[in-house]
C-alpha cells in the first residue's frame, strides 16, 4: 500500500463521515444529484463537444497533440516504412494511456483511415491520431462542464429535505444510512478524479502520481477499470 491507496481510502472514508454528518436524506439527494448530473453530462456532451469542435479550443488541443507526435517522428520512422496500419498502431501504443483507451483510440483511427495501406506519410497519420485525441479531450471537457452546471441546478432542492431529516424519529437511521451513501459517493468521486487525471498522463508534473498508481494495491484497480470512461466512450 502506498500514498495513492491512502488517498483513495481517505476520500471514501471522508465522504462516509460527511454522509454520517448529513444523514441519509441529504446524502440520498446528493447521490441522486450525482447520477442525474452524470446522466445529463453524458447525454448532452456529444452536442457540446460538437460545438467545441468548431472553436479555437479544439484547434488548440489538436495542434498541441500533433506537435508532440511530430517530435516522435524519428523514433517511429521504421514503423512508417512498414505501412500506415503499423505506424498508427505503433504511435498509439506509445501513448501514455490505459490499455482500454489505446484500443478505443486505435479503433477510431482505423475508422478515419479506411485505406491505411495507401496512407504512409507520418504527418498524415499523426494528424488523424491528433484529431481522434482532440475529440476525446473535448468530449471529456464537455462532460465536466455539463456535470458542474447540472449539480449547481440541483442544489436548490436541498433546503426542503434538511428540515425533514431533523425530525427525532428519523435522526439515527438517517445518520447510519448517510454514512453508507457517503462512502458510495466517495467511491464514485475516485472514478471521476481518475477519469480527469487520464488527460494529464503525459504531463511531467503528474509523473510521480502515475508511477505510484502502477505500484499501488487499491488505486490501480480503480484507475484501470474506470466504468465512467467506458460509459462515456462505449465500445462499438
Amino acid at each position: 500500500m502506498n500514498w495513492t491507496d491512502i488517498f483513495v481510502l481517505a476520500i471514501i472514508l471522508g465522504f462516509g463521515y460527511f454522509g454520517f454528518r448529513k444523514g441519509l436524506m441529504l446524502s440520498l439527494l446528493k447521490l441522486a444529484s450525482f447520477f442525474i448530473a452524470v446522466l445529463v453530462a453524458v447525454k448532452f456532451s456529444p452536442f457540446v463537444a460538437k460545438i467545441l469542435a468548431g472553436t479555437f479550443i479544439f484547434t488548440k488541443i489538436k495542434s498541441g497533440i500533433y506537435g508532440k507526435l511530430m517530435l516522435q517522428q524519428d523514433a517511429q520512422m521504421s514503423a512508417v516504412n512498414e505501412g500506415a496500419a503499423e505506424a498508427a498502431e505503433s504511435m498509439v501504443d506509445g501513448l501514455k494511456l490505459p490499455g482500454f483507451l489505446k484500443n478505443l483510440i486505435s479503433d477510431k483511427v482505423a475508422e478515419k483511415m479506411p485505406n491505411v495501406g495507401e496512407l504512409i506519410d507520418y504527418a498524415s497519420i499523426a494528424d488523424k491520431i491528433s484529431d481522434v485525441l482532440a475529440n476525446f479531450v473535448t468530449t471529456v471537457i464537455s462532460v465536466i462542464l455539463l456535470y458542474i452546471v447540472a449539480r449547481i441546478a440541483l442544489i436548490f432542492a436541498r433546503s426542503i429535505l434538511k428540515k425533514v431529516s431533523r425530525l427525532p424519529v428519523l435522526k439515527q437511521a438517517d445518520k447510519l444510512g448517510g454514512f453508507a451513501l457517503g462512502a458510495i459517493e466517495g467511491l464514485l468521486t475516485i472514478y471521476i478524479i481518475f477519469a480527469i487525471l487520464m488527460l494529464f498522463h503525459a504531463t511531467p508534473l503528474f509523473k510521480g502520481f502515475f508511477e505510484s498508481i502502477e505500484t499501488s494495491a487499491v488505486a490501480k484497480y480503480f484507475y484501470e477499470n474506470n466504468f465512467i470512461v467506458s460509459w462515456i466512450f462505449p465500445k462499438g
